[in-house]
């Protein structure tokens, strides 16, 4: 999967989040490089409360990252834990603030046990340190 499919499958993964990235009071942006041959990168940013997926790098990212295409999207798909992923090292932080990966987490759909999606609670979530929602 190179980076345009992969940022399209994020972004199919995530474009139902939209209402909850507005919540986001901080700049979330993440540049993820893909483990490829031809070193390509994806990002995901939340930024005044919009959400943006894309196939570039993200220069002013607070947050950068590095895995296979397959980890970032089965992440971004609800398949895999970010916890996990860092944990057994499918995902590397090669700089800056991991709670900001981490933030994007709730941004992703929760699953049942059919891996189909399910909505969340109506309860209000904080994404990580560092990070905090907007208050009614």
């Amino acid at each position: 999967m190179n980076n345009k499919e992969l940022a399209k499958n994020v972004w199919e993964s995530l474009k139902g989040s939209a209402a909850k990235a507005k919540k986001f009071e901080d700049l979330v942006a993440v540049s993820f490089s893909l483990l490829s041959e031809d070193n390509e990168d994806i990002y995901v940013v939340v930024r005044e409360g919009q959400l943006m997926v894309e196939p570039y790098h993200y220069d002013d990212n607070n947050c950068e990252a590095e895995a296979s295409a397959d980890i970032i999207a089965k992440m971004f798909s609800g398949e895999l834990a970010f916890d996990k992923a860092l944990g057994d090292g499918s995902i590397q932080i090669k700089s800056g603030d991991p709670a900001k990966l981490k933030a994007l987490e709730c941004l992703v759909p929760s699953r049942n046990s059919n891996n189909k999606p399910v909505s969340k609670s109506g309860k209000k979530q904080t994404a990580a340190a560092g990070t905090t929602a907007k208050k009614k």
